[in-house]
């Protein structure tokens, strides 16, 4: 590697652990399935048994995704629900009286009728609050958009309406197993959770059962559990913005709740999946009995600053060190007896994982193969002061980094970000980003196959909602994959019937005609590229180049 990188002892672990094709729950997992007996759509028998099993890294969310209230943004359970049918709720405006009126008879993230509106939507139109206004002013319009958003369904709102949509999501989400209500004294749903705040004197399972409800999404878990059965090749990367007037390092509250729960959960002690009380008992997945370890360490929560162009894992030691010991102290013989003994030796200073961008392969390469090699959960703490600091724009929200290439480079990987507070054709939140070129992927292409977003009102009344949207991108990536060979004249036969070719033609070639045919087409660009980036680790640089356009070349140079 070339001296003077920022990352040398991170790029060299990449160099030493990356495996030619590493699975997601360990080297332990059980064989992909058999080659399908029936397609589901047209041409699916064509794609590789990796590609039909695709490897999914799970990119999600927390408020409004997987959880029903938001810290960041200071909303209850109760305000977040109204806040999401708000945004689900399509209208038409009276242009005299400026007033909106209900017109969808079920929540919706699509508009019966392109003329309608959302709630949400009229309530921003009518209280903006964008960064040409002052301050004071903005800040006032914020407040009460959020007010008026926060009491959607209440009585004598405008979609006082909705309030069964909203009272079925509660009855949903609450413990209505007579057994585990009464082992644990609950009384009522509490949807305000400020009305009871976490006891330290009482056990972990009290504490998450105080709500009478689930925090977290049973779809989700749901989500966990099948494809875990199922023996999926998957991970899973938590996100969350930072909180507001929090500490660096400090580890926002909804994230430690999901670790703490998804911990329990993995080791059957979560108090509504332990089998106790008439719940269900789910297969450990805590590493146990050959099962995948989904339990999300420290070591694997990273934090992202995109300011200063940085995603720090402050747990996890650069270098390949599995854990943040220090190496043993050394062996010295001391003058009396010969007898040995440790030395006292300093210590070398800790140095945590640090992945630099731009350019992002490195940040790529070092999430896909170090952080989720070693464990299959990961978290990454967002920057919000940079997603607000340009007005809550898409492209300085939460990052997500794909091999694209203008048409899915990579098959046999999958990323999919779950996300609630996506919007209708903009991503809002989410940045979706070629990894090689560092351009934005467009929202068009990336829609429900990198980035799916979640109605939270069907991801609360149906229990398999993120199983469903799964498929349904897993099978849009498939059909794009099938259609980019076909626009490329690309079979599978004919790829076969190339590489025979090949191979005979490579046999009766000498070593410099060799090279000639096969290096030089795929090495001039990568230098030529390198050349032009100048890239601070240009061998890594030239490696992820070679690997990205491993097929997209030109066989043949020009005399």
């Amino acid at each position: 590697m070339a001296g003077g990188s920022k990352n040398t002892a991170a790029a060299d672990e990449l160099e030493a652990k990356t495996p030619a094709d590493p699975p997601a729950g360990g080297l332990d997992m059980p064989p992909a399935p058999p080659a399908i007996d029936a397609e589901r759509f047209e041409g699916e028998s064509q794609l590789s048994e990796d590609e039909r099993n695709r490897w999914l890294v799970f990119h999600v969310s927390l408020p409004r995704t997987i959880m029903t209230c938001d810290f960041v943004e200071g909303r209850s359970t109760e305000a977040e629900l109204n806040d999401a049918l708000s945004s689900l709720a399509w209208g038409s405006v009276d242009m005299e009286a400026g007033e909106w009126t209900l017109e969808s008879p079920d929540p919706s993230p699509v508009p019966p009728h392109p003329s309608l509106i959302t709630y949400a939507m009229y309530v921003a139109r009518t209280y903006p609050s964008d960064r040409t206004m002052e301050d004071r002013a903005r800040e006032e319009n914020a407040k009460l958009a959020d007010k008026k958003r926060a009491c959607f369904t209440n009585p004598g709102e405008p979609g006082a309406k909705f309030r069964p949509m909203f009272d079925q999501m509660v009855k949903n989400l609450q413990h209505s197993n007579k057994a585990l209500a009464k082992a644990y004294d609950i009384k009522k749903v509490i949807v305000n959770e400020s009305e009871a705040p976490e006891d330290p004197t009482k056990s972990e399972a009290q504490n998450i059962m105080r709500f009478g409800r689930h925090q977290i999404l049973p779809s989700f878990w749901n989500l966990l559990i099948q494809l875990a059965k199922r023996g999926r090749r998957f991970s899973v990367v938590f996100r969350c913005f930072g909180e507001r007037e929090a500490a660096p390092e400090q580890l926002p509250e909804q994230l430690r709740q999901v670790q703490n729960e998804l911990r329990l959960l993995c080791q059957n002690q979560h108090p509504a999946y332990d089998g106790k009380n008439k719940t269900p008992k789910i297969q450990p997945m805590d590493g146990n009995k050959a099962s995948r370890d989904l339990r999300l360490t420290n070591a694997a929560i990273g934090r992202m600053d995109r300011m200063s162009g940085s995603l720090r894992f402050a747990d996890r030691p650069a270098g390949d060190s599995s854990s943040g010991e220090a190496a043993p102290a050394a062996r010295a013989k001391t003058e009396e007896g010969g007898e040995e003994v440790a030395a006292e030796e300093p210590q070398a200073a800790f140095k945590p994982t640090e992945y630099a961008f731009p350019p992002y392969h490195e940040a790529y390469a070092g999430l896909m193969h170090q952080i989720l090699e070693g464990s299959n959960s990961a978290a990454i703490v967002d920057d919000l002061a940079y997603w607000e600091a340009r007005d809550r724009a898409a492209t300085a929200g939460k990052l997500l980094l794909v091999d694209w290439g203008g048409g899915l480079a990579e098959t046999k990987v999958q990323h999919i970000f779950f996300d609630g507070n996506v919007e209708k054709d903009d991503a809002r939140c989410v940045d979706v980003r070629d990894v090689v070129t560092g351009e934005s992927v467009p929202f068009a292409d990336a829609e429900d196959v990198f980035l799916h977003k979640v109605d939270l009102f069907q991801a609360v009344i149906d229990v398999e909602y993120f199983l469903k949207a799964t498929e349904v991108c897993e099978m849009k990536m498939s059909k794009k994959i099938l259609e980019a060979r076909r626009a490329a004249g690309i079979s599978s036969k004919a790829a076969e019937e190339e590489s025979r070719h090949a191979s005979a033609a490579a046999a009766a070639e000498g070593p410099k005609e060799w090279l000639y045919r096969n290096i030089t087409p795929a090495l001039l660009p990568a230098l030529e590229a390198c050349q032009r980036d100048r890239p601070e680790d240009p061998i890594e640089f030239i490696a992820f180049y070679m690997l990205r356009h491993s097929k997209q070349y030109s066989k043949t140079l020009l005399p």
